[in-house]
């Protein structure tokens, strides 16, 4: 028995493929996870994200390709020799014992002490600050507090990885807000290695070291938050992640620089370019995300100002979205404080200026 902190191990996966059929679930999936790092698979359904989840737990088996913990190759063994701590969506509590016997019944299948669990049900207790409610029963606790107890279950036997099957399904929208703030703040200070699955990007964004931006059984991009928000690689990390408008261009590199051209006569420059987008006459998407467009009094003299009318509101508190009808571009979305544009009515017109754009290619698929 070993009652002692595991280090934090490194995930390799490597050309990992699965299929059902003639149905491709995952496709060659390589990736490197750090020690102790915070990785989200995101996409939507059908994705492949849950599938791979599977393989690395190893309920399900892969087609082909490897999967190692460390430099130890895991993915011949069964479940429960991986050392893998889950979380499910319905927590799977056990509702006859309390919260310590729940957390510590993984250390007595394994043959702690009773010395060993008690001292280590009560860090875990600590850890997930719900000291004093050892003794509750999982009915006596919140939908919050019982997702705490089960992350405590998953990491109590210090497992090499940790994964998170969509753990916030269940909870109320503003319970979600607090709870995934608490499980990153759990994971930072364990320091576990962590794979969450997810298709709510606020999730992905709010809580990962990383993401893995998953579509069609393959992976589109991987990168920290602000690089998958910031510059997408794809059409489909533009749409997919983060509210976004997209306009139909061409990339024009005629001037030395960056350039979307829009119909004959317009031209804007581009911020940021996927990494591929180098060759002139290229079919991209101008991208410019709601709060990247700034509003201000309509001035025809206003360099690289459009005049646009307003479509309609969408009040949303500390914020407000704006609809708009903008020469040359189409019918965009902006979103501005609500103390700026809570007063604009709706027909009016309004100068429009692009603080930041970003350019991806087209998809022919």
């Amino acid at each position: 028995m070993n009652t002692s902190n595991n280090v934090a191990q490194p995930v390799h996966i490597d050309r990992v493929r699965k299929t059902f059929g003639e149905f491709v679930a995952v496709r060659e999936m390589s990736l490197d996870i750090a020690a102790g790092e915070f990785v989200t698979f995101l996409g939507p359904s059908g994705c492949g994200k849950s599938t791979t989840l599977k393989m690395l737990s190893g309920l399900l088996p892969q087609d082909s390709g490897e999967i190692r913990f460390g430099h130890k190759r895991i993915d011949m063994l069964p479940p429960n020799k991986r050392n893998i701590g889950l979380v499910f969506q319905n927590y799977a509590l056990f509702p006859h014992m309390s919260v310590a016997e729940n957390i510590a019944f993984g250390l007595r299948m394994r043959g702690w002490s009773r010395a060993a669990k008690d001292k280590r049900v009560d860090q875990l207790l600590q850890l997930v600050r719900l000291e004093g409610l050892g003794g509750r029963k999982p009915e006596q606790l919140s939908g919050g507090q019982q997702q705490r107890v089960a992350v405590a279950r998953a990491l109590a036997f210090n497992p090499d990885l940790v994964l998170l099957d969509e753990p916030l399904s269940n909870l109320d929208a503003k319970l979600r807000e607090q709870v995934r703030l608490d499980l990153r703040d759990i994971q930072r200070e364990a320091n576990q290695t962590t794979i969450f699955v997810t298709h709510d990007q606020v999730e992905a964004l709010v809580m990962s070291d990383r993401i893995v931006l998953m579509n069609k059984g393959g992976v589109e991009q991987v990168g920290t938050p602000y690089e998958l928000y910031a510059t997408p690689t794809t059409e489909f990390g533009a749409r997919f992640v983060g509210a976004n408008n997209l306009v139909a261009a061409t990339l024009d590199m005629s001037s030395g620089t960056a350039q979307a051209r829009i119909g004959a006569d317009l031209a804007l420059p581009i911020t940021t370019c996927a990494a591929d987008l180098d060759k002139d006459g290229t079919t991209i998407w101008f991208c410019v995300r709601p709060e990247h467009l700034a509003l201000r009094p309509w001035n025809k003299e206003g360099e690289g100002q459009f005049a646009g009318r307003v479509l309609d509101k969408i009040y949303q508190g500390t914020t407000v979205l704006v609809d708009l009808d903008v020469t040359g571009l189409g019918t965009i979305r902006a979103e501005r404080a609500a103390l700026e544009v809570g007063d604009l009515p709706i027909g009016a017109y309004i100068g429009v200026h692009i603080e930041r754009s970003h350019a991806v290619a087209r998809s022919t698929g």
